[in-house]
């Protein structure tokens, strides 16, 4: 029995120690990598978490790796920058001239707030992780592109809170971006009701990237937001059908009567092109001021993937 209470009290201890060694160092955000279809994506995932990881353990010292061009970590268009949760940039290779000052009021070319998204992402208690989209123009470039950044929180050297991230441009469009704006719009219909739709013709707010944005209809197919096409508002589409002749807004109907968000696959031509490509919808059903919407958005999808849908 004396034996059993002294290996209790030795392991007991040496887990302790153990603890207490680990203090102050960030394991890597837990995100569930199957939720991307592409390679790009899932290596950017990686290489923030891989660099938070790093910070963490080395603060400041790790700058000096961070600023190497042509490195792991400083290579081409793909680099890493931090924040801190006031906006103040701690980190930037690229642009030097904003390390040590605040950037809280940056935006791109339509006003997209881009550090306080990072701000929001990085003091999200629930998911303090994620994706900002905005337009930026490469180095070299005079027209700004796309470019899609994951950002991360992490705990510094110094016990401070930051935000790390990096940015990729042209990324191709994920589903899982597409899901997170509908439900994103989902919960501030069911905040704010009508009063949100603005937000979602908004090309400054998060519900307008790279040709994707929100729509929002009545349960009878009459829409009450379609970005292109604003000043249509009030049309019916419920007899909306695609290039196969599938009526894509009635089959979207029918689903949502067993669940409350479902995908549907329809056929319709990419911009510039004259054939149909495949294509989904993400949609939903809210509650806004008493009456039952459905929001939702589209995206066009890679042959290998639609076949999931």
């Amino acid at each position: 029995m004396r034996n059993d209470i002294t290996y209790f009290i030795k392991t007991s201890f040496y887990f302790c120690i153990l603890v207490l060694l680990s203090c102050g160092k960030v394991s890597k955000t837990q995100v569930d990598l199957t939720q991307y279809q592409f390679k790009e994506t899932r290596d950017m995932v990686n290489f923030v978490n891989e660099a938070a990881e790093l910070f963490s353990e080395k603060g400041e010292d790790a700058f000096v790796e961070f600023a190497k061009k042509d490195s792991k970590w400083y290579s081409g268009t793909r680099y890493i920058f931090i924040y801190d949760l006031s906006g103040v940039c701690i980190f930037h290779p690229v642009l030097k001239e904003l390390v040590g000052k605040n950037q809280i009021g940056l935006t791109d070319i339509n006003g997209k707030p881009i550090v306080q998204f990072i701000q929001s992402i990085a003091t999200n208690t629930k998911k303090p992780y994620g994706w900002i989209h905005y337009l930026w123009a490469e180095p070299g470039e005079i027209f700004p592109s796309w470019k899609n950044a994951y950002i991360v929180r992490v705990n510094g050297h110094d016990g401070k809170t930051y935000a790390i991230g990096s940015g990729t441009y042209n990324i191709r469009t994920e589903v899982t971006f597409v899901s997170d704006i509908v439900d994103s719009a989902a919960k501030l219909i069911q905040s704010s009701g009508k009063e949100s739709y603005p937000h979602f013709l908004d090309k400054a707010s998060i519900f307008y990237f790279n040709d994707t944005y929100i729509f929002v209809l009545t349960l009878d197919g009459r829409l009450l937001v379609d970005p292109s096409y604003p000043t249509n508002i009030g049309r019916n589409v419920i007899d909306f059908k695609d290039y196969s002749g599938n009526l894509i807004i009635q089959e979207m109907q029918k689903k949502l009567k067993e669940k409350d968000n479902v995908y549907v696959s329809y056929m319709w031509p990419a911009p510039g092109q004259v054939n149909p490509s495949r294509k989904i919808i993400y949609a939903r059903k809210v509650l806004s001021d008493a009456d039952t919407v459905i929001v939702g958005s589209s995206l066009f999808l890679m042959e290998s993937i639609w076949k999931k849908f």
